[in-house]
Order: structure tokens, then sequence, then C-alpha cells
């Protein structure tokens, strides 16, 4: 069939507008940095272009409809479908390539996972670095959380070295944890490939120019985290629960600490606002600027202002104060089990709109975790709340002892929003300790069925302790420098009521210390419980204590197919630093994965603290001084993710040294160096 030259002509011009647009869709646009006589500016395609940015990809439509230019991602996670409704809306996108912290138990000493790390981004880069609305690429996030090798930075400088390789358009950066001079000088010195850094600041969001400069960094930065108090900052409860600025107060915060950090600072490219969502961590309301039902706070609409200096015309509801038994959060509210109170919410709406109340009685939360890290929101306890009128409520306080939170949600008929929440301690919060838990502690004995209380002296039990005797010349241990010893009262004792494990500078088997490792095997094994040691950590650089658990049959295969369990883990040079973690085939630090938590204590090598797990076939808990602050739950995928369904037995030791508590050395002057331990507790699981 002969086609018409009209026909053909029509048919051609399709082809050529889809291929054109095919072509720019994959046409990457060039983003540089130059430096001015004030500052510095960001040009993209040549022209100046100043980040009005926010973190998240949620109702990103929104967000260009209220003045923001462009979104950040925490990794390349469905970052194909981001890119292209970003280009859509012509907002730009700030790539985030997710990198393995020492938080989450990822070694850069490890020069194989380093570069099976390096190659996996590669791959990641080249997949989408001709995307035209790619901004530029963050590597990592807050690696410099709780971390101790400055090997990280070697590991920066080589992703960066790789992206700028292959991918000549787009700037290159890393999100820092707050502004530290240390880390800064570290970066200035083997990160020459970052075309730029980048900080996530909060509370002091306001002083961050100040902070840069007196930091020493000359160069151009952006803010990739900022937002309101965060709940590290502000005041807390007796009972050590945050307390939460009101919609209307962050909205205040935001827009003075904007105006004096990152609307002023030549310097300041630009930033992204947390979080353009919504998500739990600490409180379901802390961070997101939207409510679970994509309602807008009151700080949307300072974010329109700040991008476009124009308020909406309808505006959030206000609000003043919020009081539960006459009190406001800051009174530290304490309730009589099963009394009723009145609670009620002070709001205005600049429109006079009509406004409706919704109440919400939870649990404190106890899944607290730290860099942003993945929480589970508390229960809801119903029937307790009931509303009297559009701003009061009675509640009714549980009768379990505890704490909790009352949060309050006022809103108007075009879908903004004004929050409040107020925590409360209910019976006394000098129990806070033991009352938080109260819903576990019905699971397991009140008395232990197994412990060592050390109120003996002499050598440990023998009834209840055996030795693992020898070091890494036996083929085991974590390069590790010292001898373990068998029965020797010079490294392992009981007196005045304490187990002291001592690690001295002597030499043995080639090793230049010894030291004790103790163990229960075949005569303390076992399935699920609540399993607890109160332990005073050494002082000294290179010392590597840990109070911990293997499995008794190894049911599974070597480690870590047949799990580990370490109830505390110290390592001298991060003073006060303690970590609670478990190993599996599917989650260990050798492969990125490992599930751990870390908590900075008091005192923790000249007090003792307490430190506990609690075992349950459906969950492990940890805790320090009875606050919980790890949590691990069986996914039931099988025992490469969950091994735990067979004996484990204790572990008490004090390493030298090793593949992570040798970092920095070891300091001789520190020998010899204790730690001790008070008891040791098993108390059994009740189905």
């Amino acid at each position: 069939m002969k086609i018409k030259p009209v026909l053909l002509w029509i048919v051609l011009s399709i082809f050529s507008v889809h291929t054109t647009a095919l072509a720019q869709k994959q046409k990457p646009v060039k983003a540089t940095i130059v430096e001015t006589k004030t500052g510095f500016q960001l040009l993209r395609n040549g022209k100046p272009y100043f980040i009005k940015g926010a973190g998240g990809t949620n109702y990103i439509d929104r967000l260009k409809n209220y003045g923001g230019n462009s979104i950040r991602t925490w990794s390349t996670a469905g970052a194909g479908k981001t890119l292209d409704e970003a280009h859509k809306l012509g907002l730009t996108v700030t790539l985030g390539l997710r990198v393995g912290v020492e938080r989450h138990g990822f070694d850069y000493n490890d020069p194989k996972a380093v570069a099976e790390q390096l190659e996996r981004l590669r791959k990641e880069v080249i997949e989408f670095k001709d995307h035209p609305a790619l901004l530029a690429w963050g590597i990592g996030n807050e690696l410099n959380l709780h971390y101790s090798n400055p090997k990280v930075w070697d590991a920066v400088n080589e992703i960066a070295d790789m992206i700028h390789s292959v991918d000549p358009n787009h700037l290159v950066t890393t999100m820092l944890a707050g502004i530290n001079k240390k880390e800064i000088d570290l970066i200035k010195a083997k990160c020459p490939s970052l075309d730029l850094i980048a900080v996530q600041v909060y509370g002091g969001l306001a002083s961050v120019p100040q902070q840069i400069r007196e930091a020493g960094w000359e160069k151009a930065y952006i803010v990739t985290e900022w937002g309101p108090t965060g709940h590290w900052e502000g005041p807390q409860t007796p009972w050590k629960a945050s307390i939460e600025e009101t919609s209307s107060e962050k909205a205040a915060v935001y827009k003075s600490r904007y105006e004096a950090s990152i609307a002023k600072d030549k310097n300041c490219l630009g930033s992204y606002v947390f979080l353009w969502g919504q998500k739990q961590e600490r409180t379901p309301t802390w961070y997101g600027l939207f409510t679970e039902k994509g309602e807008e706070s009151e700080v949307v609409d300072v974010m329109q202002y700040l991008w476009t200096g124009k308020y909406p015309k309808n505006r959030a509801p206000h609000i003043e104060s919020a009081l539960l038994a006459g009190k406001k959060a800051t009174d530290h509210v304490v309730l009589t089990p099963g009394q009723e109170y009145t609670a009620e919410a002070f709001v205005t709406d600049p429109n006079n709109d009509k406004l409706t109340a919704r109440w919400e009685l939870l649990h404190e939360s106890t899944d607290l975790k730290e860099g942003g890290d993945r929480e589970n929101r508390p229960d809801v306890i119903g029937d307790l709340v009931h509303p009297l009128a559009e701003n009061k409520a009675t509640i009714t306080a549980p009768t379990t002892p505890g704490a909790y939170r009352l949060f309050v949600y006022v809103s108007d008929p075009y879908n903004k929003v004004a929050t409040a929440n107020i925590p409360f301690f209910v019976g006394n919060p000098l129990n806070a300790a033991t009352a938080a838990p109260i819903a576990d502690k019905q699971r397991f004995a009140s008395q232990p069925s197994w412990s060592d209380e050390f109120d003996y002296k002499g050598l440990p039990d023998p009834k209840k302790w055996s030795y693992d005797v020898g070091s890494q010349n036996n083929g085991w241990g974590n390069n590790e420098l010292q001898y373990y010893t068998d029965a020797n009262a010079k490294n392992a004792y009981v007196d005045n009521g304490v187990l002291k494990i001592t690690a001295i500078k002597e030499q043995k088997d080639g090793l230049n210390y010894t030291s004790a490792r103790l163990v229960s095997k075949g005569k303390g094994d076992f399935l699920y419980g609540r399993f607890e040691a109160r332990a005073k950590a050494p002082h000294g650089v290179g010392t590597w204590p840990a109070v911990w658990m293997l499995p008794t049959d190894w049911k599974y295969g070597g480690w870590p197919s047949s799990g580990e369990i370490d109830i505390m883990e110290h390592v001298g040079y991060d003073p006060d630093v303690v970590h609670i973690s478990v190993h599996t085939k599917a989650y260990h630090h050798s492969i990125g994965t490992q599930k751990t938590a870390t908590k900075k204590i008091s005192k923790a090598s000249d007090e003792f603290h307490t430190y506990r797990i609690d075992w349950t076939p459906e969950y492990m808990k940890g805790f320090v001084d009875d606050i919980e602050l790890f949590h691990f739950d069986n996914e039931k995928t099988g025992h490469e993710a969950w091994p735990f369904d067979q004996k484990f037995h204790w572990i008490l030791n004090l390493a030298i040294g090793g593949f992570w508590g040798g970092h920095k050395g070891v300091d001789d002057s520190a020998f010899p160096a204790v730690m001790e331990v008070d008891y040791v507790r098993v108390y059994d699981y009740i189905p």
C-alpha cells in the first residue's frame, strides 16, 4: 500500500517529536558551582539556581505549587519513578546513594566490602546519571554519626571520584550530622573530589553560617535536613520523655531559623526542609509537615512564604497551647490510675473556619533509634478519651502505671491542621524505669531461674562458668591481641560481690596481653527469656569488653548462620557509648546489614549500668538501664533472618585490640584494665 505524501509527513513528524522527547528525557542538565564576589552560586544549565527543597517524595505536586523546586532522597530505591515525576513538575532531585554506616556494622577496614559497595554504587550512578531532573548525588547519610574509622572518608572520596568519572554533569556531596571541626578537617584532607558539603542541623540552624566558618569550611554548602527542635535538644520529663513543640511553635522556629541562616548566607546554595511527608520518629508528628491523613500544618504555610514571599489564602489553624489536667507538657503531668481528667486545646483560625478536634492516646514510644532509622508507631489506647466540645475532651487515666502521650489534631475543612501532644505519667514517675515495660514483664518470671550474683570470693563458680582458652593463633577471634587464660585468678576473680575480668600487659603464646573469656556453655544454656547483666566497662583505648551470647549447638552452621546476641559491647576509644546487636546470615556487619542500636550513657566506665535482652519467639528487645533502644522482630522468613529458635549461652570477656576495638591502637598505660560484673540473671519466658 502506498502512503500519501501528506500522511507520510504526519507519521514522520509524530515519530520525530516522539524521538526528540525521548532524547530530551535522557539528556542531562549540567550543574556547576561558581565563586562570586560575595560567596558562591549554583548554576543549572548556566542559570542561577537556589535550592528551595524538601526531603521526601510525598506530595511533590504540592511542593511545586507552594514554590519549592527540588526534592531530596536517601537512596535510589524507586529513583526512576521519582525522577520522572519530578521532571514532569519541573523539579530537580538530589539523589541519595545508600552507603554502609559503622553504627549498622559496616566495616571500612574490609577492602572487599568497600569494593563491592563501590561497584554497586557505580551501577546506580550509571543508571540515572543522564536523567534531566538530576541535580546532585548525596553519598550516604550522616556517616559521621557514632563513627570511629576515618577510612570512611577515603571511601567517600573514592565514590566521588567514581561519580565524576562516569557523570561529569552533576554535583557530588555527602550529608553530615551537625558541624564538627574534626570531620571538616578530615573531609578537607581526604575528600578533595567532593564539590560541596551538606549539613543536617535542627535547633542550631541559625548559627550554621558561623559554625561552618569556625570549622574552617570556606566553600559552598547546602543544608539537607533542617526542621523543628530535635527530640535530643529540647526539654524532657523526669521519666525521659522528650517534649515536642506544637505545630505553631514549630512554624515560628522554622521561619526565624531559616531567615537567620539559609536565606542570608551567600555560601549556602539552598536547603531541603525535613520532612515533606510523615513518619514515626519519637512521635507520629515530630518531624513531618503533614499528618498521616495528609493534612498540612502551619509549617507548610511558612515554607510557602519562605519560598515565594506570600502566605496561602487559606491558613492553617494556630494553636496557642494544650493542657491536660490544667497543666502544660513542661509542667510534667502525672496522673492517678483510673481517674478522669479534662484536656483542652486553645486554637484559633486565621480564616475563621469551623474547626474540629480529634484526640488520640498512645503509649510512650520505646522503639527509639538514631539517625532517622525506622521506628515503630506505639499502640493506640482506645475508649479512654471522650470529646466534650470542639476543643475539650475527658480522659480516663490508664490503670496500668507507665508513660503515655495524649495527642490532639485540630482541623479546618480544607485539609489544614494544628497539632500538639502532652507526655504524661500514670502512677509514680520515680518508678518509670520499671513501669514502662509492664506489658512485657508479664511475659517473664519475676524471679531468676539461673544467675550468678558473685557473692563469694575466688575463681568464678566452676558449676556455672568455663573458659574459652587461646588466641588468634588458635584460629578464632577478631584479630584480637590477647591470650585468654584458663582459670587464672590474675584474669578472672570474684571479690566484694563483683566479678573482675582483668586484661594484663604480659607475654603469652606470642601475644602481648592476657585476659579472660568466661562461657556458660553446658552449664547455662537457654532458649528464650530475659537476660540481664549489671556491669562496668573498663577505661582505656584498645579495650573491647562484651556481654553476649552464642548458640550452643550451632544448629544452622558456623557464624553468622546460627546467630549471635550482643547484650553489651563497648570500645575504649569511644567512651560512654554502648552497643546492642544481633547477627544472622541475613543481617550482619560483613554485608552491611547488621541490626544494632547505639546509646551514649553517662560514666559507662565509672558506674555500673544494667544491660538486658528480652528474647521471645516473636522478637528481641534490648535495654540499657531499663530504657528500650533495640528492637528486632522475627520476620518469620526462615533461619537466615531468625536463627533464634535454639539454645544460646552466656559469654563475658574483655578483648584487646581487634578489628573494632583496635581502630585507634592500644594505650598501654591503661593496663591492667578491668571489666566488672555485679551479676548476671536469667528470667524464664512465659508463653
